[in-house]
């Protein structure tokens, strides 16, 4: 309640400063062409010589959905695949063409970034709790390698905003309601002064969960000022914080057991009380300069984390302090451009681990000081050669991890250091056919071994593990994008086939219960085809709809198990063909969206001996868009109905689990409805 009187007094209190504003201020900004925020260099969409998605979500559509998982923003995006678990502890599934099929929690090999900080750490894991859905206003996804970009997990990207961009200043606040405990409450404030614009946004979230000990509450907040000194210098600062005092974990089930009931949680989580405590911050500077032949941008962040993490096999408390520095330097000569560049990012860890007794903390078993430095350096060239055009790039990464032992188990110290370096080259060429762009690309990623999957030792000890290598990839795309006016109609196609060597693949012990391993087994090879279309053939309906079809195997003999080699075996996770739809429509002040998707069966594990079944899903939208009750103030109440025939299924699955416990159900028919006030 003291957060709800928080958000509404914030709220109220800007309405009076945006209604005293609202008249008097004024913005000019000259429209530029739409820049590639996630490239990092000066790419355009009909410059870019590989495959990317760019989504805005304007404000009608935020006003009017729940915004609660990542994949309410980011559906009908073709190349990316996000689970919902119904399990805020452990976040959504995310993986970019196959790309973090492995990750138990978090996201791994793919680069995350928010507001221009990244949410990717040096050692290459990104966690989702910070990042308010309803709060995302632009996203742009890289969907392939691009560690020539972002380095270490960058198997691909995805850089989300919450700035609003606003002309004028505004006040709008959204209370929403529905299935399973949920109560919502956000709010979102912008003013403007001269030629300089603030932001500030907030939400509560309490939530009961669908399974038992689901249980989550989060107090989001964020903010943003773009101060304009001049018409050729900009400086951007940006903050963040979380404060999440319950989620529960209710961990997955085997097929036995979904069958039986579907709502029940894992009996060992509920008896440990597994879940998590989170506090995190963040903020970050971004000073640019632009030039008539040149730009030059400089960014600083910093950010802290606690983390209180009982677990069914440890209890576990987290401290992280991290921070780093980018540099971006552009150059426009006649007949060419060059881009350099410079990172440095730093993470420190200190961590400890007890046993878990029935949710309290036990004996001591791992006390240990972790930390991750990355220093890089990259450099990019673009020559345009009439309708050609070819872009090159090499980065070089060097990542230093050290474990400092304060334990001492068995009087013997595990204190060490791990080394591992990258060279990252893409080359891409393109051809301009006037209304569609072309283009060949040749991209690499590479992925080290994250600090907690380096310390998770299948030996059960302290320290590193010596054993585990990063896994690198190599990616090779033909793709074409442009749009045919005459029908309204815009396209995205490409193929692509990537190799992944010396894979980190997750494994489970008895003695090591949910705890993951990890160990480099072999490769693998994923080929697939994605197409994105958009069609808005009268000015009340629009259809935007995204298919993508994954061939992704085990490679070659590296993975021999109990039960004999899995070559050819498809790599568990992934569905073979998904397609993802919204349809909508306006009459007069209402509006409508319908959206579907479609998930074909996954394997589970490596074996391919279970599998989790093919689902279809539909979700309905209305809401009265901007109902004016005077004085500037506009009413937009609104209902959504998700998983609208009561489909039966689960929406995440856990790699290789043991026990045969593979299976994270999800709800049957819930609804949400809110009301969001705006002035």
């Amino acid at each position: 309640m003291k957060i709800f009187k928080i958000t509404l007094f914030v709220f109220i209190l800007h309405t009076t400063a945006a209604k005293a504003q609202l008249v008097t201020d004024t913005l000019n900004v000259d429209l530029q062409e739409v820049r590639i925020e996630a490239l990092r260099f000066s790419e355009t969409p009909q410059t870019a010589t590989f495959a990317f998605s760019r989504v805005i979500i304007p404000e009608e559509r935020r006003n009017s959905t729940p915004g609660l998982v990542l994949n309410e923003p980011l559906r009908a995006v073709p190349g990316i695949w996000i689970n919902d678990r119904n399990n805020f502890s452990v976040g959504e599934r995310l993986s970019v063409r196959g790309m973090g099929w492995r990750a138990a929690f978090g996201v791994r090999g793919v680069f995350m970034m928010l507001d221009g900080i990244p949410l990717t750490m040096p050692d290459g894991q990104a966690i989702l709790s910070l990042v308010d859905p309803s709060m995302i206003t632009s996203a742009e996804l890289v969907r392939g390698p691009s560690s020539v970009f972002w380095g270490n997990g960058s198997g691909g990207a995805l850089i989300l905003s919450t700035q609003n961009n606003h002309l004028s200043s505004y006040a709008r606040t959204r209370f929403s309601a529905g299935s399973f405990g949920l109560n919502k409450t956000d709010f979102d404030t912008g003013w403007v002064s001269g030629a300089n614009r603030f932001q500030l946004i907030g939400s509560y979230t309490a939530l009961d969960g669908y399974r038992k000990n689901s249980r989550f509450e989060a107090f989001r907040l964020g903010g943003n000022a773009d101060l304009r000194f001049s018409d050729g210098s900009r400086l951007q600062i940006t903050g963040a914080f979380l404060d999440s005092p319950v989620s529960d974990n209710p961990g997955s089930l085997t097929a036995s057991e979904v069958s039986e009931s579907p709502s029940m949680a894992n009996s060992v989580n509920i008896n440990q009380r597994a879940g998590k405590i989170t506090r995190h911050g963040q903020v970050g500077v971004r000073y640019s300069q632009f030039f008539s032949d040149s730009d030059l941008t400089l960014q600083a962040y910093a950010l802290a984390r606690n983390l209180k993490n009982p677990l069914n096999f440890a209890w576990v408390e987290l401290n992280r302090l991290g921070g780093g520095f980018r540099g971006t330097y552009i150059h426009r000569f006649n007949d060419f451009e060059v881009a350099t560049g410079a990172d440095l990012s730093l993470q420190s860890d200190d961590r400890k681990n007890w046993a878990n007794v029935q949710g309290d903390k036990g004996s001591l078993r791992l006390s240990q000081q972790e930390q991750v430095v990355n220093t890089a350096g990259f450099a990019r060239i673009k020559v345009p050669l009439g309708q050609l055009s070819f872009s090159a790039g090499l980065r070089y990464d060097l990542l230093y991890f050290s474990n400092t032992d304060r334990f001492f188990a068995d009087n013997e110290d595990n204190s060490g250091d791990r080394t591992f370096s990258s060279f990252s080259p893409m080359a891409g060429l393109g051809y301009d056919l006037g209304v569609a762009l072309a283009y060949l690309n040749f991209s690499t990623g590479f992925e080290s071994p994250t600090t907690t999957e380096l310390v998770n030792r299948p030996d059960m000890t302290g320290g590193f593990n010596p054993d585990l290598d990063p896994e690198r990839s190599t990616s090779v795309e033909l793709g074409i994008r442009g749009e045919i006016q005459e029908a309204a109609l815009t396209y995205d196609v490409a193929v692509f086939r990537t190799w992944v060597n010396d894979i980190m693949l997750p494994f489970r012990t008895e003695e090591g219960g949910d705890r993951d391993f990890f160990r480099n087994f072999g490769s693998t090879e994923h080929t697939g085809f994605e197409v994105f279309m958009m069609y808005s053939p009268l000015q009340w309906l629009s259809l935007q709809s995204a298919y993508s079809w994954s061939y992704f195997i085990f490679a070659d003999e590296g993975f021999d198990t109990a039960s004999g080699s899995v070559k050819g075996n498809r790599i568990p996770g992934i569905p073979r063909s998904r397609i993802s739809s919204i349809v909508r429509m306006n009459y007069n002040s209402l509006r409508f969206s319908f959206e579907q998707e479609y998930a074909s069966s996954i394997f589970v594990n490596n074996q391919n001996s279970v599998r989790n079944e093919a689902y279809h899903l539909f979700n309905a939208n209305v809401s009265v868009q901007q109902i004016h009750v005077g004085h500037g103030v506009r009413v937009t109440p609104y209902v959504q109905m998700n998983n609208l025939f009561d489909e039966r299924y689960n929406g995440s699955v856990i790699i290789n689990a043991f026990g045969g416990r593979f299976f994270e159900p999800a709800p049957g028919r819930n609804f949400v409805a809110g009301i969001s006030v705006a002035i």
